[in-house]
C-alpha cells in the first residue's frame, strides 16, 4: 500500500494478487481497494483504470465501504470499522457530501472512542470534521464550537497523535474562515501550525507515541514537517494577500520561497543519495545473484558429468559384455555348422554332376552349396542369380525353386548376405591386421558404408565393436 498514491495499477495489481496466493481476503482487498481509489494522487489514471468519467474512483469507494460496514468481520473489529470510515468520511469530503460526511464523522468519533488511547486523538480529529461539517451545513456556532474544543485540547499535549490532529483540525477551521472572508481570524491558527511544527522539528523523541501515522524514518518526519509547513505559510500569505498587508505578504513570501528552496535541495540530494544506495545495492545483488548462479551451475554440472560418466561406464561395459557374449554364439554357431557341414559330407556323398537334372531341390541346393563355398564364389561383387544359371546351366525357374523349397532361404539374397557376413566375421576374428575397407572388398561389398550398415543389421554391432569384443 506504499505505492498507492502514485501507481495505483500497480497497487491493485498487487492486491488481486494478493488474494489469489490467499495472503488477503475477498473483504480486505476490498478495503485496500476503496484507499487507492479514494487517496491516489493519479486520479485521471483511477478512473481510466474503472473506464468511468472524472472521479468515478470516489463512487467506486464510497459504494465498497458501504458495502465493507456491512461485512462480519468489520461489524466484529472496531479497528477495522475505523479504517473503512476514515476512508468513507474523507471520500464524501471529496465529493462535497456533508450530510455523508456529518453523519459518518459522528460514527467514526464513536469508534475511535471504542479502540483505545491512541484512537483518543483520531477522534478529536474527527470531531473537528463534526464541526467542519455543521459549519458547511450553515450551523457556524456549533460547528466552531466544536472545532475550537477540539484544538483546545490537542495544543496542551505533545504527543505525534496529537500533533497530527492539531494540524488537521486546524486546517479545517482555517479553511471555513477563509469560506466566510474571516482572513485575520486564519494567521493565529496557521501560525499555531508553525510553531508546533517547530517544536516537533527540535524534539522529536518528546512526540514519539508509537501511532500508525507517525513518520517511521528522520527523512520521512522531515518531510511531514516540510509540507505542512508549506501549507501553513500558504494559508498565511493567502491571508495577507486578502487583507492587503504587503509587507507581511512579502515575508511570507519570502519564508516560503525559502524555505522551498531549501526543501528543494534537501530533496534532490535525499533523492540523488538514494538512488545512489539503490543501484549499488542493486550491483552488489546482482553480482551476488550472478556468482550464487555460476555456483550452482557448477556443482549442477559437476554432478551431471559425473552421473553420466557412470552411466557411460556402465552403459559401455553392458555394451562390451552383451557384444562379447553375440560374437562368442555367431562364433560357435559358425563352428557347428562347419562341423555338420563336414559330417554330411561323409554321409551323404554328393551325386556326379550329370546327374542334375534328376536331384531333388534340397540336394541340387546342397550341392550348389558346396561349390559356392568351396570356391567362394559369393565374394565376387557381381555374384548372383545369373551366375548360378550360368555355372550350372539351370533354368531361371530352376534356381527359384531351389532357394524357395530346398533351402531354409526365402530368396537367394539372404543367402548371399550370410555367407558373406559369416566370412567377414572370420576375417574380422583371423586377421587383425585387415582394415574394415580391406575386408568389406574382400567380401564382395563394393562400399564401405553399405558393409557396415549390412553387418549392423545382421549381427547387432559394427565390424569394429565386434572385432574389439572378440579379441
Amino acid at each position: 500500500m506504499l505505492i498507492y498514491a502514485y501507481q495505483p495499477d500497480r497497487a491493485l495489481l498487487i492486491t488481486d494478487s494478493a488474494v489469489i496466493v490467499g495472503n488477503l481476503s475477498e473483504w480486505e482487498a476490498d478495503e485496500n481497494r476503496a484507499r487507492i481509489y479514494s487517496s491516489t494522487q493519479m486520479r485521471s489514471l483511477a478512473d481510466s483504470l474503472l473506464g468511468g468519467p472524472t472521479d468515478v474512483r470516489l463512487d467506486t469507494a464510497k459504494a465498497i465501504c458501504l458495502r465493507l460496514l456491512k461485512h462480519d468481520s468489520i461489524l466484529a473489529d472496531p479497528k477495522r470499522q475505523q479504517d473503512v470510515l476514515e476512508i468513507l468520511t474523507y471520500t464524501e469530503r471529496m465529493q462535497n457530501d456533508t450530510l455523508g460526511w456529518l453523519e459518518h464523522s459522528r460514527a467514526l468519533a464513536e469508534v475511535c472512542r471504542q479502540v483505545g488511547e491512541l484512537a483518543t486523538y483520531d477522534g478529536l480529529r474527527t470531531e473537528a470534521e463534526i464541526g467542519a461539517a455543521l459549519c458547511a451545513l450553515g450551523q457556524m456556532e456549533p460547528g466552531m464550537a466544536k472545532m475550537d474544543s477540539v484544538i483546545a485540547v490537542l495544543s496542551n499535549v505533545r504527543t505525534f497523535a496529537a500533533l497530527d490532529a492539531l494540524i488537521i483540525a486546524s486546517k479545517r477551521k482555517i479553511v471555513i474562515l477563509g469560506s466566510h472572508s474571516k482572513y485575520a481570524e486564519t494567521l493565529p491558527v496557521a501560525h499555531r501550525i508553525i510553531d508546533r511544527l517547530d517544536d516537533y522539528e527540535a524534539n522529536p523523541d518528546l512526540y514519539h507515541d508509537g501511532s500508525h501515522r507517525e513518520p517511521p524514518t528522520d527523512d520521512k518526519r522531515a518531510g511531514y514537517i516540510r509540507f505542512y509547513r508549506g501549507q501553513a505559510m500558504n494559508y498565511i500569505t493567502a491571508a495577507y494577500t486578502a487583507l492587503s498587508e504587503q509587507g507581511g505578504m512579502l515575508a511570507a513570501f519570502r519564508q516560503i520561497e525559502e524555505g522551498t528552496r531549501e526543501a528543494t535541495v534537501r530533496e534532490n540530494l535525499a533523492r540523488y543519495n538514494a538512488l545512489q544506495q539503490q543501484m549499488e545495492a542493486e550491483r552488489q545483488k546482482a553480482i551476488a545473484d550472478r556468482n550464487s548462479l555460476i555456483a550452482i551451475a557448477s556443482c549442477i554440472l559437476s554432478l551431471l558429468v559425473i552421473v553420466c560418466s557412470i552411466i557411460l561406464v556402465r552403459v559401455n561395459r553392458s555394451i562390451r559384455h552383451k557384444n562379447s557374449v553375440l560374437v562368442q554364439q555367431f562364433t560357435d554357431a559358425a563352428h557347428y555348422k562347419e562341423l555338420y557341414q563336414n559330417e554330411k559330407k561323409i554321409h551323404e556323398p554328393q551325386p556326379a554332376v550329370s546327374d542334375l537334372n534328376t536331384l531333388s531341390d534340397e540336394q541340387l541346393f546342397r550341392h550348389i552349396n558346396e561349390v559356392v563355398t568351396r570356391e567362394k564364389l559369393f565374394l565376387d561383387p557381381n555374384f548372383g542369380r545369373q551366375t548360378i544359371i550360368e555355372r550350372f546351366h539351370l533354368s531361371k525357374e530352376r534356381v527359384g525353386a531351389i532357394f524357395s523349397k530346398g533351402s531354409d532361404y526365402s530368396k537367394l539374397s539372404d543367402y548371399i548376405q550370410q555367407l558373406r557376413m559369416e566370412y567377414a566375421a572370420k576375417l574380422l576374428v583371423d586377421n587383425p591386421q585387415m582394415t574394415i575397407v580391406q575386408i568389406a572388398s574382400d567380401c564382395g561389398f563394393s562400399s564401405h558404408k553399405y558393409f557396415t550398415e549390412r553387418f549392423h543389421h545382421y549381427y547387432s554391432m559394427t565390424p569394429t565393436e565386434f572385432r574389439e569384443a572378440k579379441m
